[in-house]
């Protein structure tokens, strides 16, 4: 089954509403409250000294705090060096949100949920703007994370499906969210992000970081970003 077949013939998830995008779609689902995405977003911002220490990478315009594989891709070693290193820890701090992400895709799916060893779990996204204001996204672009990992490339027949997915926890005064084009890299929807409401898709689609505006100083826009695949009966989530 290819992936496209596989995205197309997902149940439908009771909650999940569907935007379409030229010929492919993104999915919003509520699965925090704002409330829950605020107390989370207060323990991702005040992590225990040594998950900051081993799994925040601070950068003039982003923090990441994990093992992306998009900033690992030529160091394929390390990249799984890292994952077995700070895997356990990243959930062990942060249990119930990635039981909630795991739970939402296993009940869409049918399939089991699983982070493996050799893939970075899930991460996180983390701007800060000092000053109020607008603050431009980022460049149009296909995620194709699946398809920069070596083991999945070598068995491309048994990959059913894919998803990419991004989980809002917390937002500037003004907005943030996604810019989705369809066959041109022309922007043809908008999402807003709103916290704990879940997007994400099932095949590649084109798109960009939204601008985001800010009424006050020291704003954050803190966001749950992961991957998968469906893979010999599981779904497997990683970064």
């Amino acid at each position: 089954m290819s992936a496209d077949t596989a995205a197309a013939s997902a149940p439908e998830t009771v909650g999940t509403e569907a935007v379409p995008v030229g010929r492919a779609a993104m999915y919003l689902h509520p699965l925090l409250t704002a409330d829950e995405a605020a107390k989370i977003t207060a323990s991702v911002l005040n992590p225990p000294p040594e998950v900051r220490d081993a799994c925040w990478h601070v950068g003039e315009d982003l923090t990441t705090i994990g093992a992306p594989l998009y900033r690992n891709r030529e160091r394929p070693v390390f990249y799984a060096e890292h994952a077995r290193a700070t895997n356990r820890m990243l959930y062990r701090s942060y249990q119930d949100l990635y039981d909630r992400v795991a739970g939402l895709f296993e009940g869409r799916y049918g399939l089991h949920a699983a982070f493996v060893d050799e893939l970075a779990i899930p991460g996180f996204h983390l701007m800060q703007y000092a000053h109020a204001g607008r603050y431009e996204g980022g460049g149009w672009h296909y995620d194709q994370l699946a398809w920069q990992v070596p083991y999945f490339v070598e068995h491309a027949p048994e990959v059913e499906g894919i998803l990419n997915f991004t989980l809002p926890l917390a937002v500037p005064s003004g907005g943030t969210g996604m810019d989705l084009a369809g066959e041109e890299a022309t922007a043809e929807e908008h999402v807003t992000y709103r916290p704990g409401l879940l997007v994400f898709n099932e095949c590649e689609v084109l798109h960009r970081i939204g601008r985001s505006s800010c009424l006050r100083s020291q704003e954050r826009r803190l966001t749950l970003q992961g991957h998968g695949v469906l893979f010999r009966g599981r779904v497997l989530l990683f970064w």
